[in-house]
């Protein structure tokens, strides 16, 4: 691909920027980048000549320096969840066609930068690890002292691709070949002070990542106890509306008993046992309920549960505390329920 100065128009303030961007592009770094990937398309990205990974990361791991600002586009983007130092960058992993031609790939940081439209280069490795951090820092770093040179590194690109430059001291050890006493000092002292700024910055970083995974944690703990919470609210507002229901049913037959001039007596909680259908009892077929104290309550289903839906309920209560009831005549107290009949079955906590 051709490689070019791009003319884009220059803003000074994010309201213009807002302005200029807005039909074309989100206004978020993540939302433009992830709006790619949903579309399998390409991203532009701005490369300043005499920022870092013009002049450090693209000569050494590509072999490439562009002299004046350019751009490359970036294909099979793939948005990584590394944490970045900087809120305003974000790290993707995408590959490129470099100015031999030839498609490359990359771990790639970019940024937003004010007055542009697209994002910016902020720095690019091929291999994903902290000795890439390193590396990057320590050629910076001798760069801006003059020590070392675009060009160099260029030269220099062979034998990182052979893995003699894995690291910082890899470099150091290449350039101290060539230098004097005096600069191997000055170069040493250069990159003492680099790799305990790299260092403190990836303490920094791990430190982050462990509050994050801390507060990543705690939230899905919340989240979890939130959702037992909750759960174990509508169970308990379910078995309140169940007892409450059972309370307004007995409610409606004791009114029924006393308009047949009964009273609707219950019996003390017991545990229902077993529900036995079909049970013949003094010559009619009954249901049987067998209690936890072993005694049994019968009622003839014919006469008073020809739909079977007292039976149907008491199936449902089987293993539950229960009371039974029993309509005895107003002015002859027990007369049925002595006797081990019941009416209906009623849950009780």
């Amino acid at each position: 691909m051709q490689y070019k100065k791009p003319e884009y128009k220059k803003v000074s303030s994010f309201g213009e920027m807002k302005n200029l961007v807005a039909s074309k592009v989100p206004l978020s770094l993540q939302e433009l980048v992830s709006d790619k990937v949903q579309k399998a398309e390409s991203l532009e990205v701005y490369v300043i000549c005499d920022e870092h990974a013009n002049c450090d990361s693209l000569p050494l791991r590509y072999g490439m320096h562009f002299e004046t600002n350019s751009t490359i586009i970036l294909s099979r983007i793939a948005i990584s969840d590394k944490l970045q130092t900087k809120s305003d960058r974000i790290g993707i992993d995408a590959n490129f066609t470099d100015s031999n031609q030839k498609d490359q790939f990359g771990h790639f940081v970019i940024g937003t930068r004010h007055g542009f439209n697209i994002p910016v280069l902020i720095t690019v490795w091929r291999n994903d690890a902290d000795t890439e951090r390193h590396l990057s820092d320590v050629m910076m770093s001798l760069r801006k002292e003059r020590m070392l040179s675009p060009a160099a590194l260029v030269e220099l690109h062979p034998d990182y691709m052979l893995g003699k430059i894995a690291k910082h001291s890899d470099l150091v050890m290449l350039l101290g070949k060539k230098m004097s006493d005096e600069q191997i000092k000055k170069m040493n002292e250069i990159v003492s002070e680099s790799v305990a700024r790299t260092k403190s910055a990836l303490d920094e970083r791990d430190q982050a990542l462990a509050e994050r995974d801390t507060e990543k944690a705690a939230r899905e703990n919340r989240e979890i106890d939130l959702a037992k919470e909750k759960e174990e609210h509508a169970k308990t507002k379910e078995r309140e509306e169940f007892y409450k229901a059972e309370s307004e049913r007995y409610k409606r037959e004791d009114q029924s008993a006393r308009r047949d001039n009964k009273q609707a007596t219950l019996s003390s909680p017991d545990t229902l046992v077993d529900v036995l259908e079909r049970q013949i009892y003094r010559g009619s077929s009954c249901t049987i309920l067998i209690m936890g104290d072993g005694s049994q309550r019968h009622m003839k289903t014919s006469t008073f549960d020809p739909s079977g839906s007292v039976t149907a309920h008491a199936k449902t209560l089987k293993g539950k505390r229960v009371r039974i009831s029993c309509w005895d005549p107003i002015n002859q107290p027990g007369r049925w329920s002595n006797e081990g009949y019941f009416r209906n079955v009623y849950a009780v906590e």
